[in-house]
């Protein structure tokens, strides 16, 4: 029996009011009775909100480098208004703007979707447990919600709806994405798309000029306001090859750690000179996969996974743990008190994410079987948001706008399958399979993470066997075969035989292979001579190779007298050349140290 419009109206509101009242107790309750200590990022966040409400949309400052602009602008709005605590203003906003999450399907699926499948999509986004534990932390995580929610209701209206287009709105939620992070311009593209095209309008043209038009008009806005403040005409800050290091180097394992260190040992050249670090770090990150393609492959998996299913523990830490005990810290019996309410929901965190993730899968499943356009597109631009960050960097608040997402696949499918049950079973049995193998696999990450810190621990002791220079002409990796390893860096590489008693015939070789930069040119290779006595023959040999030719033999301690060896080498555009410095024990009597005393030091420097 069908209601009249008439009983469905007062139905409708009395749905959004008590909603609405749902969702603010959720999101507001852990921001005013747990504050969350402003540290981190979320700092940055809020003093580049301040300063913007103190000195206007484009002042400068060291922010610029690593957030994109739209929440602190938009934030800076209630700071300029408010004359209370920037901290307490910025969390009751944030966890605000949350709070409005659930009207939004409720009201722009309306007479589209049924009352029950829009209250089923408000419901989980009221009560879901990451985005409850996480609400009254100032992230741009969770200000990008709101617009991408909006974009996708937009798009499933549009697909499912009259099918005219919305072109102005969609590109207008797709740079509000975009200004809020970066990355949502590339992962919000499809649902953009299908916001704006006339599905069932045809011809097309007009809503591609309109929603173009717009978009670029609001895109040059954004890139403006950093230009102005910067300098830089871009939409995105500078830090996307940092962050993307931090993840790949040794010792990131599922995580991100700071590149200081790798960059000292790596590229000693770059050490302290910030904006060179955020030139190259892009490269040094692509030579990392390239070194160890399927490590990485399998370690990102698995960051994956520990985060989008919030095993990880971050949001619960952000939320409940993390405080330095001076921007606003929590006094003893708060921490207490958050301590306990961070272990408490780990587990409803963790398992609630893993429901989501099944239902998500059947829904997908359900919309490429049928062809059904909103399901394809929402699930599409869920894959690109997980594979941007499966490249870049992951942590578990970087998939909360996904599994917003999530949730709106689920109530479109759910209403799908109410009125067309022929994929009912299908779509269960992937769920089922989907829930059971993510519960499978997590159970197994803490073996794979133990595998992949076995992992980089070896390769980082193989690494430290390695030398690699880059120069004006040239670049020299080397490798340093047998012996031991006793000092690299800027200096040069010192090395020498494993034992300092060698036995005839022990050798320890630097390997290296010399590659042309460009035009190529010249460069000098030094050798040095440690040991200044002579008088000893036969002892103990440097032996120098540049390809096929040996280009130098030297007895250490055959003369007095120490000092560096050169040899320019001259390297061609697209060409390699192999060069191998080698100690080698002829006859040394036991009981003087030999190795010791043909300690060898070499560095490739520009030639003069």
């Amino acid at each position: 029996m069908r209601t009249s419009p008439a009983l469905r109206q007062p139905r409708e509101i009395v749905a959004a009011f008590g909603i609405l009242v749902a969702s603010l107790v959720t999101h507001l309750w852990l921001p005013l009775l747990h504050p969350t200590p402003l540290i981190s990022d979320f700092l940055g966040i809020v003093t580049f909100a301040s300063d913007l409400a103190e000195h206007g949309p484009f002042a400068p400052g060291w922010y610029w480098n690593f957030f994109s602009a739209g929440t602190p602008t938009f934030l800076s709005i209630p700071l300029a208004l408010s004359g209370a605590d920037d901290a307490t203003v910025a969390r009751v906003v944030t966890a605000t703007v949350l709070a409005m999450l659930p009207l939004i399907p409720l009201l722009v699926l309306r007479g589209v979707l049924p009352l029950w499948s829009r209250l089923l999509v408000a419901g989980i986004l009221t009560l879901l447990p990451s985005l409850v534990v996480f609400s009254g932390v100032v992230a741009q995580d969770n200000w990008v919600q709101l617009p991408t929610l909006a974009l996708a209701s937009l798009a499933v209206r549009n697909a499912c709806g009259e099918g005219r287009g919305y072109p102005v709105w969609s590109a207008l939620l797709w740079c509000v994405a975009l200004y809020v992070r970066q990355e949502m311009l590339v992962a919000l593209l499809p649902l953009a798309l299908l916001a704006a095209w006339p599905v069932r309008h045809p011809p097309a043209v007009r809503s591609l000029v309109l929603f173009s038009g717009v978009a670029l008009v609001l895109m040059l806005g954004v890139a403006s306001q950093r230009q102005i403040a910067t300098g830089d005409f871009s939409l995105a800050s500078r830090h996307g090859g940092s962050s993307m290091l931090g993840s790949y180097v040794p010792g990131a394992g599922f995580g991100w750690i700071a590149h200081d260190d790798f960059i000292a040992w790596r590229e000693p050249a770059l050490s302290g000179d910030a904006e060179r670090v955020r030139a190259e770090a892009g490269r040094l990150a692509i030579e990392e996969i390239r070194a160890r393609p399927f490590f990485h492959l399998v370690r990102r998996a698995g960051a994956v996974l520990d985060t989008a299913t919030t095993r990880d523990g971050t949001l619960q830490y952000w939320a409940f743990a993390a405080d330095d005990g001076v921007t606003g810290g929590r006094s003893p019996v708060e921490a207490a008190s958050a301590a306990r309410l961070g272990q408490v929901s780990s587990k409803p965190v963790l398992y609630a994410s893993i429901l989501l993730h099944a239902l998500f899968l059947g829904a997908a499943y359900l919309g490429f079987k049928t062809r059904d356009r909103a399901l394809m597109a929402i699930a599409i631009a869920v894959l690109l948001k997980v594979g941007i960050h499966f490249v870049v960097a992951v942590q578990a608040r970087f998939f909360l706008v996904v599994f917003v997402l999530e949730a709106l696949a689920i109530g479109v499918a759910a209403a799908r399958l109410h009125h067309s049950r022929a994929s009912l079973r299908g779509t269960g049995i992937v769920a089922l399979a989907s829930g059971l193998l993510l519960l499978g696999a997590t159970t197994g990450l803490d073996r794979l993470n133990e595998w992949v810190r076995a992992q980089d621990a070896a390769w980082v002791t193989a690494g430290k066997r390695q030398y690699r220079v880059r120069l004006p002409h040239a670049v020299a990796d080397c490798q340093l075969e047998g012996g031991r390893v006793l000092s690299a860096g800027p200096s040069g590489f010192m090395f020498a035989v494993e034992h300092s008693d060698p036995e005839p015939g022990e050798y320890a070789e630097l390997r290296c292979q010399l590659a042309a930069l460009g035009d190529g040119g010249e460069v000098t290779l030094e050798v040095e001579d440690r040991y200044a006595p002579g008088g000893f023959l036969d002892r103990m040999f440097q032996v120098v190779e540049i390809g096929d030719a040996t280009v130098r033999r030297h007895d250490v301690a055959a003369e007095a007298g120490s000092g560096w060896w050169r040899q320019r080498i001259p390297v061609a555009a697209g060409t390699r050349q192999a060069v191998r410095i080698r100690v080698e024990a002829l006859r040394p009597d036991k009981g003087p140290g030999w190795g010791n005393a043909a300690q060898t030091s070499v560095r490739f420097t520009e030639a003069q």
